[in-house]
């Protein structure tokens, strides 16, 4: 399997990451190993998940989404609610 493209990841890591240390108030290493563990992150290295096509506040709200349901896929992004 191939994995999306590094300077995609990294965009999204920067951006995602930077949401939960302004909403959350976490360290900056506690919000990183809190993105890069989730199943949220894992979907996005996954290329079948296309998640690029999404922006990175959609990302974010995955990430939130999965902190309070377990599941990323809850999120009303992904459920095209």
């Amino acid at each position: 399997m191939t994995k999306t493209h590094s300077f995609t990841l990294d965009y999204y890591n920067k951006c995602v990451i930077q949401r939960i240390i302004d909403k959350y108030g976490m360290e900056p290493i506690e919000a990183v190993r809190s993105f890069l563990t989730s199943k949220t992150h894992e979907m996005l290295e996954d290329p079948e998940y296309a998640m690029w096509d999404f922006s990175e506040r959609a990302i974010f709200d995955m990430w939130e989404v999965e902190r309070i349901t377990g599941d990323p896929r809850n999120s009303v992004y992904i459920r095209g609610e």
